[in-house]
């Protein structure tokens, strides 16, 4: 029996942050260890999401 899939290591794509407690947009390969995201911070940043934290119409990760 095997164990559970480990969880790929993550990187903002902006600002390089690793392993983001909340991100958008994962992009992985299957069995890679490795994998990269965009931070709740640097979608903030540029204005991508709402006053709620939700992505804002038209804009599309």
């Amino acid at each position: 029996m095997s164990g559970p899939t480990p969880l790929p290591v993550l990187t903002c794509r902006k600002c390089g942050s690793v392993n983001p407690l909340v991100f958008l947009a994962p992009v992985t390969v299957p069995g890679e260890p490795v994998g990269t995201c965009i931070c709740m911070s640097c979608a903030m940043a540029r204005g991508w999401l709402d006053r709620d934290g939700n992505l804002k119409p038209g804009i599309t990760l």
